[in-house]
């Protein structure tokens, strides 16, 4: 048990670390190096617990996916069926200092992919798919029929504005995601409501 112990505390700090160098450097600057020496720590004892810079900046992610399950439950409350649908796509379509630095890390993390860092890749997948299913089952309140559809569209604008927020910052700001997003959810999810059995619209 004490190793175990260890080792999460160990990735800990250099999730931190990495993401303290990529908020200071920038993100092409993190390195296992770079992360050593900001721990005061040598190469090798990083590449212990996380063998690549993929695994890294994977893991970087990893530790972050708790700080994003409290503020989207914050932000969800007990909002239920297409209202929770369209508060999710609004909360994972606005931006801050941190967010940038975690979708720029994101990025590395699949062109990375290439180099053969499938682990870094599936544990990718597992935090930046985690969020499909809730976009399912508002999308099923929308239309049942077409529910895989509508949350495929809703996830694609979701992950495309993520880069372009990484991209050109300056180009989209939150104001004209927003508007964009606002029209999206209108015609996709809001107007299309199925009513409940009994006849009211669904809330």
């Amino acid at each position: 048990m004490p190793a175990e112990v260890d080792t999460t505390e160990r990735l800990a700090d250099i999730a931190r670390a990495t993401v303290e160098v990529a908020q200071e450097r920038g993100t092409h600057a993190v390195t296992l190096r770079a992360v050593a020496e900001r721990l005061g720590r040598s190469t090798a004892f990083i590449t212990h617990f996380v063998p690549s810079r993929a695994e890294l900046m994977a893991n970087a992610l990893e530790h972050a996916r708790a700080q994003w399950d409290a503020e989207r439950r914050d932000e969800l409350g007990g909002l239920l069926g297409v209202e929770r649908l369209a508060a999710l796509t609004r909360w994972m379509c606005t931006s801050s200092p941190e967010e940038s630095v975690f979708r720029s890390l994101w990025i590395e993390v699949i062109a990375d992919v290439r180099a053969g860092h499938d682990s870094a890749y599936e544990l990718l997948r597992s935090v930046t798919d985690a969020t499909y299913e809730s976009f399912l089952d508002g999308a099923r309140d929308a239309d049942r029929d077409e529910a895989a559809r509508i949350a495929d569209i809703l996830y694609l604008y979701c992950r495309g504005y993520e880069i372009k927020s990484v991209e050109d910052p300056e180009g989209w700001p939150d104001d004209r995601v927003q508007h964009s997003l606002e029209l999206l959810l209108r015609v996709l999810v809001f107007e299309r409501r199925q009513p409940r059995a009994d006849g009211p619209a669904r809330t």
